[in-house]
């Protein structure tokens, strides 16, 4: 059997009975996370450009807009609610795969559960066959696709969320597949964002999002796509990495015995998971800025391209999204305090010259020694003492997990943002017991707004 074959007969065996206790549980954390972070999206307009685009395509209202008082066809809905998802860089994060898995699987699980009526039991089963397969596939390959200047989560995201469809409309086996090889072609993704802050980024998720329903539904209609999606020659990899080796066994390890999606980071700041350790260690030290003389962050040469050079853009980011992709400005902000979430990378920060100033005092040098998200900052203070401190696992990582009050705490404070409190419990309480309810209607017509 090909790579797609494996997966897709895993996504199609897979049942609700048959999922470990503390895999159903990890799904509704990502789904109450990724949900809170869509109505934040929401509440900020910072996608509003799709979410219109999408209330002008409207036609039949198959699945709701999230935060919104509309809703279109399933992949319309998947478009914008995966935008809204990815939009804010508080989204989940699979450290291995440097993939955004939440942003994509829980837009396409509530487009086709919604369109289809499915209870929440499929629902959860059909989030756990996305985490699964997505999570792998950009594991085969960890940060490489970053290196060639390409966004893991818009490439590996089509697979995701079509066998996330695939499950929920019952596809076989030989039809998962399909869907499977026609998600390879639409497969896309580019890290020129980083220049100048731009939107693109958090447009892939949805558009991944929508891409993977759209090959499912190819899929159910008899349409055909290539079984050897990733072994090539032409393949996803052969593509992608120019040849370069890939470890195609990551794609189908452990397929049902370790579980991915107990493995995802749920973020404690709206900001690139490269600068968070840097956010926590240099916050623990309670230096004053007026203090400081330089910064140094040592950093893992993988995260130098997308945090920290070209360093004249990361000095005076132009945009909340720059800032969200800058490390001096990340340290700056955090050390001259006064902010917390969005705030700390929004339009007040970003005009604000004790914040600039001490940006440009920040440095970084590269340590391959630590590991890829870990950071550690060496503060040189104007009386000549020097204070240190590091974080080699970031606090929200699958290794020093956000509590479930933690969660739920995020959630709610982001859902507040667009629904009323009664919405915002309710919400809260229907995912924590998303396998009892009978209708997913349950939990979209929470999420509304009239």
């Amino acid at each position: 059997m090909t790579a797609a074959e494996t997966l897709a007969a895993f996504c199609t065996d897979l049942r609700f009975d048959a999922l470990p206790p503390e895999v159903v549980h990890a799904a509704k954390r990502h789904v109450l996370d990724s949900i809170g972070v869509m109505l934040l999206g929401a509440a900020s307009g910072a996608s509003s450009p799709v979410v219109e685009s999408v209330r002008a395509w409207a036609g039949a209202r198959e699945a709701s807009i999230v935060g919104h008082d509309f809703g279109a066809p399933a992949p319309h809905s998947a478009l914008a609610n995966g935008t809204l998802a990815h939009s804010l860089e508080f989204d989940d994060t699979h450290p291995e795969s440097i993939i955004h898995p939440s942003a994509y699987v829980v837009p396409s699980a509530l487009a086709v559960g919604e369109e289809s009526g499915v209870d929440g039991r499929a629902f959860l089963t059909a989030c756990v066959a996305g985490y699964e397969t997505s999570t792998r596939i950009g594991a085969a390959a960890p940060g490489r696709f970053h290196a060639r200047g390409l966004h893991t989560t818009g490439l590996c995201g089509t697979f995701g969320a079509a066998s996330v469809s695939g499950v929920l409309w019952g596809l076989t086996g030989v039809q998962l597949t399909n869907a499977i090889g026609i998600a390879g072609s639409q497969s896309s993704g580019l890290l020129a964002y980083l220049s100048d802050g731009s939107e693109t980024k958090r447009f892939h998720a949805g558009w991944a999002a929508q891409a993977g329903i759209i090959a499912a539904d190819l899929a159910r209609r008899g349409f055909t796509g290539p079984a050897t999606v990733f072994e090539g020659p032409n393949g996803f990899f052969d593509a992608f990495l120019a040849g370069e080796r890939y470890d195609p066994a990551r794609l189908v390890r452990g397929l049902g015995s370790e579980w991915e999606t107990t493995r995802i980071a749920i973020k404690a700041h709206p900001a690139c998971y490269f600068v968070h350790a840097f956010i926590d260690a240099v916050a623990g030290l309670r230096v004053r800025a007026g203090d400081v003389e330089e910064i140094t962050c040592s950093i893992s040469s993988s995260a130098v391209g997308i945090v920290c050079e070209p360093r004249e853009g990361r000095l005076q980011p132009a945009t909340t999204y720059a800032a969200q992709f800058s490390l001096p400005f990340a340290v700056a902000s955090t050390v001259v305090g006064g902010r917390e979430g969005l705030d700390r990378f929004g339009e007040e920060a970003r005009s604000d010259k004790r914040v600039l100033s001490l940006a440009e005092r920040v440095r970084h040098a590269v340590d391959d020694s630590l590991p890829t998200f870990a950071g550690r900052v060496t503060v040189q203070l104007r009386d000549g003492r020097v204070r240190e401190a590091e974080e080699l696992v970031v606090h929200g990582h699958p290794d020093l997990p956000l509590t479930d009050e933690e969660v739920t705490a995020k959630f709610i404070a982001n859902a507040r943002r667009r629904l009323d409190n009664g919405a915002v419990q309710k919400t809260a309480d229907v995912v924590w017991r998303l396998e009892e309810i009978d209708s997913i209607d349950e939990l979209t017509t929470l999420i509304q707004v009239s």
